[in-house]
């Protein structure tokens, strides 16, 4: 190795190294960067668990939109909120924890399911009348489920997980709850093909 190539390699590994610690630095980051990977997946493990289809041919559209959806919408709305709350939740206890939950499913969670329903359809090139239909279809029985569901998750969150990587947890979450909706809506595309 010359000369040069030995100065090159610190410097190398020094923008390397602040590359790589741009996540740690920036939560916001690093929580769409886990959406982008993440959503897409959920919706390619949904289509695998519904009708087995092999990854070749897996719909890639739909994967895009849920990359796009959940990395430059999702991630970011979610992280806002979280930090938005955090000031009113100092206290780690578990009955503090209980109530940040149930306070986030009656005021967050709706909100969040209707934006869901609705920019994931505007994404489909949908009439607006289209979407808001979506929403008014799903939103109940969605929320019936989601009830349960993310209450549980979001006090294990917030009373195990330190505020840092709240929103990879909730990510993790959302995968398990992004694959239970894109089987929620194959299967009313799947009823309408039908008929």
């Amino acid at each position: 190795m010359d000369e040069k190539q030995r100065q090159r390699v610190p410097i190398m590994t020094g923008i390397l190294t602040k590359v790589l610690h741009i996540p740690a630095q920036f939560p916001l980051v690093r929580g769409m960067l886990s959406y982008a990977i993440i959503w897409p997946t959920c919706s390619v493990t949904q289509e695998y668990l519904a009708d087995g289809t092999s990854i070749e041919n897996a719909d890639w559209a739909r994967a895009a939109r849920y990359s796009f959806f959940g990395t430059f919408f999702m991630a970011p709305v979610f992280y806002n909120w979280m930090k938005y709350t955090s000031r009113f939740f100092k206290r780690r206890t578990l009955l503090e924890c209980i109530k940040r939950a149930a306070i986030e499913q009656i005021s967050y969670s709706p909100l969040a399911m209707a934006y869901f329903f609705f920019g994931m359809s505007l994404l489909e090139m949908k009439p607006v009348e289209a979407c808001v239909n979506e929403v008014k279809e799903k939103f109940w029985p969605t929320y019936k489920v989601g009830v349960v569901f993310w209450p549980t998750a979001q006090t294990i969150n917030f009373y195990f997980v330190s505020e840092k990587n709240r929103i990879v947890f909730v990510s993790l979450a959302s995968f398990v709850w992004t694959v239970y909706l894109a089987h929620i809506k194959s299967r009313d595309q799947k009823k309408k093909e039908e008929k």
